[in-house]
Order: structure tokens, then C-alpha cells, then sequence
């Protein structure tokens, strides 16, 4: 037979009640304005040239050793 030890409490009920009203006072400015500065003048990198690749020749060498 199993057996809880100690046993278990009663069943409690709890009763809860709202007893005033929270509030929270928050101080905010009627305008707000965000200023950025100007974007400094400058080149962009140099970039390599865009050029096609040429034709290329491939070439593949084998050497068997002499037994």
C-alpha cells in the first residue's frame, strides 16, 4: 500500500480583493525631434574592372615509372 508522508494539507480557499487604483505618472515632451548630420563627401573604393575571362589550354602529363 503507498502511503504519502506527511499528509497533504487541506484544501485552502483564498479570497482576493482589488482595494485602490494603481497609477503611474510618465513625463514626456510634446515634441520630440531627431536631427542626423550630413553624410560626409567621399569616393566610393576602387573597384577592379569587370573583364571576360580568356580561353585557357589544359594540359595533363602522366609518367609510369619503368618496371
Amino acid at each position: 500500500m503507498l502511503v504519502t508522508v506527511p499528509a497533504p494539507d487541506p484544501a485552502l480557499k483564498t479570497l482576493s480583493a482589488k482595494v485602490g487604483v494603481k497609477v503611474a505618472v510618465t513625463a514626456v515632451a510634446a515634441v520630440s525631434v531627431t536631427v542626423q548630420g550630413p553624410v560626409p563627401v567621399q569616393a566610393p573604393p576602387p573597384q577592379p574592372v569587370k573583364t571576360d575571362p580568356t580561353a585557357g589550354v589544359a594540359v595533363s602529363a602522366t609518367t609510369v615509372p619503368l618496371v
